[in-house]
């Protein structure tokens, strides 16, 4: 006989031990972004992404979106430009001081900033509620999603990042921790809301975006030991073995097979 799985508790496992969740890892996060900022305004403020191109294609001027962990507003910024109104709730200031600069330089004034975790946070009905890689440290995500739905008059958008599925993270996470997820990701959420009686549909990006690379073999064992939690070198020997089987050396470094995509995940209410 086959247990179910448990998706909401494998959930609530992953994004309690997230490494965004620790205050140093939102530092990190926070000095990251600060970089995609500077690259994104040097394009132009707004790279090509399918996923926020297909959702920018069903608003229209007369819409209000409440934009739920909007960080430095890779799309709220360019959802504000064609929508009436938008309320971004972020709750880390580093994100928040970076999301009000880069609208105040685009000059961009329909938009309102909220700086309260998303949880606790009053904010009024809109058209639309998204969260676009903004779930990972929320354990409760279901609870998460249910505020989405009383806040949103229209349509609920998620995105969630969908790892290789024979990545090597992937394979050292069941080796060392007994389950194939290192983190919350895609797979796991969508099986949630479909275990909750969601049926909603999916976009995914054509193609892995993000793929790793490492200039020796040492720094690809340092990231496999960051995802993978691992605080002493027990386990050096092994990784190193895998990683010297797996990865591929060119133009001067060890490239992963592991690609990171997302997947937009939305409903009608």
């Amino acid at each position: 006989m086959t247990i179910p799985m448990d998706w909401p508790e494998l959930w609530r496992e992953l994004a309690s031990c997230d490494l965004q969740a620790s205050e140093e890892g939102a530092a990190q996060m926070v000095e990251r972004w600060r970089g995609v900022a500077r690259k994104l305004d040097g394009e132009g403020g707004h790279a090509p992404d399918p996923l926020l191109d297909h959702v920018l294609g069903r608003l229209i001027p007369e819409m209000t979106v409440l934009d739920i962990g909007a960080g430095i507003g890779r799309w709220t910024l360019p959802i504000a430009r064609k929508v009436r109104r938008v309320t971004a709730v972020e709750p880390l200031q580093g994100m928040r001081q970076v999301l009000v600069e880069r609208a105040a330089a685009q000059d961009i004034g329909n938009l309102d900033v909220v700086g309260t975790p998303w949880l606790t946070a009053a904010v009024p009905p809109h058209d639309v509620a998204i969260a676009i890689h903004a779930t990972y440290t929320t354990p409760d995500l279901l609870g998460f999603v249910r505020k989405m739905e009383t806040c949103a008059r229209q349509t609920c958008y998620l995105a969630l990042r969908l790892p290789t599925h024979d990545g090597v993270i992937g394979e050292l996470s069941q080796k060392f921790h007994g389950r194939w997820h290192d983190s919350p990701n895609f797979i796991v959420g969508y099986n949630l809301l479909l275990s909750a009686g969601y049926h909603p549909n999916v976009l995914m990006e054509p193609k892995p975006v993000r793929v790793w690379k490492d200039p020796t073999l040492d720094a690809a064992v340092a990231r496999a030991k960051r995802h993978l939690r691992l605080d002493d070198d027990r386990h050096d020997a092994t990784i190193l073995e895998i990683l010297t089987c797996r990865l591929t050396f060119g133009e001067g470094g060890y490239r992963w097979p592991d690609g990171m995509r997302s997947a937009l995940i939305w409903w009608d209410r």
